[in-house]
C-alpha cells in the first residue's frame, strides 16, 4: 500500500461558524448587534462570505419542502426529511448578500434551479444498522451505522449533505447534472461511478473509489500577500478506482488499496467486519462503531496485538470471545463500558 502526503493550508473553524451563522438566521431576524458581529465576521476572512453562500444554497431548497411528522421516516425516493422545515425561505441569501456588501465584500451565490426536481430526503441509521436508498435519478445510496444524510436533486445538480457517519454511493450517470457529496469541509464530486465517504469527525473525511472517478474539492482562501481579497478555490484533487484520500484539512493523505483491502471497506454492508493483522486498537475502533457499550483498551502491552478473521456487526460478543480465547486477554463487561486487558501471564 503507497501513500502520499499533501500539505494544504488549515481551515479552522469557520465551517462550523457559518453553520451557527445559518441557525442563528433561522431563529428570526437579527437585532442591530447581531448584524455588526455578522458583518465583522465576514470582513475577518474572505472565505466567510462564500461559507455563507454555501450553506445558504444547501439549503434553500430544503425551505420549500414540505417536512412529514417526525414519526414518519423516509424509505423512499418518494419520502421527505423528519428534521423540520427551516423558517427561513429565500430571504437567506439576500440577506447574506447585503451583509457582505455592507462589508465591502462580494461573493457571487450562483445560479439556483428554475424548480426543484426532487424534494428533500432525510434519511439515518441507529448504531450497529445500516440502510439502503434508490434515489429518484436511479442512484443509489447505502449508509452505514450510525449516519445520516440528506439529499436534494435540481434540474443541475445533484447533492448529499453527509451529516455524520459513512455512505456508499452508486452514481447513475448524468453528465448534465455531478453529483457532490458534501462532508464537513470537503466536497466529493462525481458524474457516475461508486465511491464511499466517510466523516471521521469534524475535520476528517475518509473517501474511497470503487469505480470510476472522482474530485475532492476543498473552499481555500487566497493568500495572504493578494492586493485583493479574492475568493480562491484549492486545485480539485481527483481519485481513480482503487485510490483512497484522508482529507484531514491541512493534509491529505493518499493511499492505493489492494483488492483485497478494497472488499473489506464494504464488508459493513454484508454486516460483517474483517480484519487481517489489524492492529488491535484500530480494530477496537472499527467495532465501537456497531458496539452499543464502548470497548476500551487498558495497558500498553495490547498495542502490539494483530487481529484477524471476519465478525459480525450485529454480535460484538463473538469479537470479544475471540480475543479472549484468541489472545488470553481479559474481558471485563461493564455497565458502561467494556474494559480489555491483558492477564497476569501476559504483563
Amino acid at each position: 500500500m503507497n501513500a502520499e502526503v499533501l500539505q494544504m493550508a488549515p481551515r479552522e473553524s469557520a465551517q462550523e461558524q457559518a453553520r451557527q451563522w445559518i441557525v442563528r438566521i433561522d431563529a428570526g431576524a437579527l437585532d442591530t448587534p447581531s448584524r455588526a458581529e455578522l458583518r465583522a465576521w465576514l470582513a475577518a476572512d474572505p472565505l466567510h462570505a462564500q461559507l455563507l453562500d454555501e450553506h445558504a444554497l444547501l439549503w434553500s431548497a430544503a425551505s420549500q419542502a414540505a417536512f412529514p411528522a417526525p414519526n414518519q421516516p423516509p424509505r423512499s425516493a418518494a419520502s421527505s426529511g423528519w428534521w423540520g422545515r427551516p423558517r427561513w425561505a429565500g430571504s437567506l441569501l439576500s440577506l447574506a448578500v447585503v451583509l457582505a456588501a455592507g462589508a465591502g465584500l462580494y461573493f457571487n451565490p450562483g445560479p439556483v434551479p428554475e424548480k426543484q426536481a426532487q424534494v428533500p430526503v432525510s434519511m439515518s441509521t441507529a448504531r450497529g444498522q445500516h440502510e439502503k436508498l434508490t434515489l429518484e435519478d436511479g442512484s443509489r445510496m447505502h449508509l452505514n451505522t450510525a449516519s445520516a444524510a440528506q439529499v436534494a436533486l435540481g434540474d443541475k445538480w445533484r447533492r448529499v449533505v453527509l451529516d455524520r457517519g459513512e455512505g456508499y454511493f452508486d452514481v447513475a450517470k448524468d453528465p448534465s447534472r455531478p453529483f457532490e457529496v458534501v462532508a464537513g469541509h470537503s466536497i466529493v464530486r462525481a458524474v457516475g461511478t461508486r465511491f464511499a465517504v466517510r466523516r471521521l469527525d469534524e475535520r476528517r473525511v475518509e473517501v474511497t473509489v470503487f469505480e470510476g472517478l472522482v474530485e475532492v474539492l476543498r473552499p481555500a482562501t487566497s493568500p495572504t500577500s493578494a492586493p485583493e481579497p479574492v475568493i480562491v478555490r484549492r486545485q480539485p484533487l481527483r481519485l481513480a478506482a482503487g485510490q483512497q484520500a484522508l482529507d484531514a484539512g491541512d493534509q491529505i493523505v493518499l493511499k492505493t488499496l489492494a483488492p483485497e483491502a478494497m472488499e473489506q471497506r464494504l464488508a459493513w454492508q454484508q454486516g460483517r467486519i474483517v480484519f487481517d493483522a489489524t492492529p488491535l486498537p484500530e480494530a477496537v475502533e472499527q467495532v465501537n462503531r456497531y458496539s452499543d457499550r464502548p470497548l476500551r483498551l487498558s495497558g500498553t502491552a495490547l498495542q502490539s496485538v494483530k487481529v484477524s478473521g471476519a465478525f459480525s456487526t450485529q454480535d460484538v460478543s463473538v469479537f470479544l470471545r475471540s480475543l479472549e480465547q484468541g489472545f488470553g486477554l481479559h474481558v471485563e463487561q461493564g455497565t458502561d463500558a467494556v474494559l480489555i486487558t491483558a492477564t497476569p501471564a501476559r504483563r
